[in-house]
């Protein structure tokens, strides 16, 4: 994943968590910045999370399996990870069709 991806990847998320805008490097800045957020609602509004969750649209079994945890950390930490490769995989598909619209223009 290149840093446009990933740069476009924090936008969304940042949208969507409430996140203040950040100059993100790396995945792991992602994945960092967003567990802590994570972490945040599970204790504060575990009802907006779950809200967030659903408009993300993550699996439902991915998630009942995640909050088998006991530790909200490690709960924070397997969200982010999904939510971050539910935001990427639809940012390859957007850029897949992109590309394809362009060929056929071509």
């Amino acid at each position: 994943m290149g840093e446009e991806d990933t740069k476009e990847v924090y936008s969304i998320i940042s949208l969507n968590f409430e996140l203040q805008k950040a100059d993100v490097l790396t995945i792991d800045d992602v994945k960092r910045i967003l567990g802590a957020r994570i972490r945040e609602l599970l204790d504060k509004n575990v009802e907006r999370l779950v809200s967030i969750i659903y408009r993300i649209d993550l699996s439902q079994k991915k998630i009942d399996e995640i909050f088998k945890n006991e530790s909200k950390d490690e709960i924070a930490l397997q969200i982010a990870d999904a939510v971050i490769e539910r935001q990427l995989l639809k940012v390859q598909t957007r850029k897949l069709y992109k590309n394809m619209g362009d060929k056929l223009e071509e």
